[in-house]
């Protein structure tokens, strides 16, 4: 984290053409108004290509009253009436041994491609941190890495686990069968639905599974089960699980309860996502929660990641991917039935203004992440 705004500026304006004294005021909170603008700036940057509705996807995202913050969590740099880069925000609570802080994370930054690599990136991060105490990054490519790992302090990286459900794209990557490739992955599906079903459990007596539309007021309490010392993890609530999975308009999702005598004691969200190219019908394991215990020791959490896989072969899935991190999370990962992919994992990077909390943050230890904590699908 070797940049200060004071040592950036100079460069961005002379790159930009815009006096030093105006660059702070160019980037601003946007309104409605700056809709049109903003979607320019990403059909700039994403191109014609996209699979779903953008302006629909970006009211939801960033203008939408039902996780309205003040100011709107989206900003955007403007020169000459014209936005030339854009950054998402999501303004998270983050609980930290127990204490509670306001987080942010940033999603969406664009930059125009004709004024990319003036600096502008990196000008609307630092400006964002004089704003936000905690900001939280999840992931990286190959241009943006080396610019992020200036700024934030990389704390962890996410693992990827996933499980195979369906044979028939292995039987046909790996194997020149022609007309016995039916025949051969029935077979495979076969060995796979037994493997599955050899790792089920009898589901306890006071433990009930049910499909939820969306999520009520008793999410507000699980979500305080893993909250404590030496833990590390964000607050989830009723709004923002129902805004983020419930009423998705890019992505739908399906949400697995587990309730013992009307008291929720965990949830699984799931994804099958075949609006957008998805030749491998690979699914997700997008988010989840659970009590430690509900009985004699036993954890509900397996249960209902077996039902919820279940659920996904219904739908189609041919694989189930899982990314997550945290002390639980490999021994879960294993018991229902999922294998590490080594070679795949997602960079986690930090950034507080407090010198104390950035040092326990950028630790890695005692963090529980889940796809929930990277961007929306």
């Amino acid at each position: 984290m070797s940049w200060s705004l004071e040592q950036l500026g100079p460069y961005v304006s002379q790159g930009l053409g815009i006096p030093y004294e105006r660059l702070l005021q160019a980037f601003r909170p946007a309104t409605a108004a700056d809709l049109p603008g903003i979607l320019d700036l990403r059909r700039a940057v994403i191109g014609n290509g996209c699979w779903w509705d953008d302006e629909a996807f970006v009211r939801w995202r960033y203008f939408n009253a039902q996780i309205a913050a003040d100011p709107t969590p989206y900003w955007v740099f403007e020169k000459g009436h014209e936005i030339i880069g854009g950054m998402g925000l999501e303004p998270v609570v983050l609980v930290v041994d127990g204490q509670a802080h306001n987080a942010t994370r940033t999603l969406d930054i664009m930059v125009r491609p004709d004024f990319d690599g003036r600096g502008l990136g990196a000008l609307m991060n630092m400006v964002i941190f004089k704003h936000y105490p905690i900001t939280l990054v999840t992931g990286s490519n190959r241009r943006s890495h080396k610019l992020i790992s200036r700024m934030f302090e990389q704390a962890l990286e996410f693992r990827v686990w996933k499980m195979l459900v369906r044979s028939r794209d292995v039987v046909e990557r790996h194997a020149s069968l022609g007309p016995l490739t039916g025949p051969a992955a029935a077979a495979g599906d076969i060995l796979l639905s037994l493997e599955r079903t050899l790792r089920r459990k009898r589901l306890p007596p006071h433990l009930e599974l049910r499909e939820l539309s969306e999520f009520d007021a008793h999410v507000r309490t699980l979500s305080r089960e893993p909250e404590g010392e030496g833990q590390i993890v964000v607050r989830r609530s009723p709004e923002y699980l129902n805004w983020r999975f419930a009423h998705n308009p890019r992505c739908k999702y399906r949400i697995l309860g587990g309730f013992v005598k009307g008291r929720l004691v965990g949830y699984v969200v799931t994804r099958l996502n075949l609006a957008r190219p998805n030749p491998r019908r690979e699914a997700d394991i997008a988010d989840w929660l659970a009590v430690p215990t509900i009985e004699n020791g036993v954890s509900p959490l397996p249960f209902l990641m077996r039902a919820a896989v279940d659920q996904l072969v219904q739908d189609g899935a041919r694989l189930v991917r899982c990314m997550a991190f945290g002390a639980s999370v490999a021994p879960l990962m294993d018991a229902s039935g999922f294998r590490r992919r080594p070679d795949e994992r997602l960079p986690f990077f930090v950034r507080a203004s407090v010198g104390a909390l950035h040092k326990r943050l950028a630790s890695g230890e005692g963090w529980f992440l889940t796809s929930c904590d990277f961007d929306v699908e």
